[in-house]
């Protein structure tokens, strides 16, 4: 009896699917031709794989396989990861930076 509520046990837990790291996040896109974009984003990681989500209606994908091909990824101390391809640099902020003195 056990050993089979083991079984059914491991076959469950081996069926169900990695859950994704996720927070709520702060990310700025800057573009080559100096246009910068910021606000609130979802970022999430899944078995090295990230996302950015709801970033001024747009969403982006950085595949780990495609690290190093078709972007960079940074790590960045104290802040999150910076993520360049070709056009755009996306920072990604853990908490919102504070405002530059003599800001708006």
């Amino acid at each position: 009896m056990i050993r089979s509520a083991l079984a059914a046990l491991a076959v469950v837990v081996s069926t169900t699917p990695a859950l994704a790291d996720s927070t709520v996040a702060y990310c700025e896109m800057v573009r080559d031709n100096g246009e910068m974009l910021k606000g609130r984003c979802i970022w999430s990681q899944m078995q090295g794989n990230v996302y950015i989500n709801d970033f001024n209606h747009y969403a982006f994908a950085f595949p780990a396989a495609e690290q190093g091909k078709t972007y960079e990824r940074t790590n960045r101390e104290g802040a999150g990861p910076s993520f360049k391809r070709p056009g755009y640099v996306i920072n990604v902020y853990w908490d919102k930076p504070a405002r530059e003195p003599g800001g708006f």
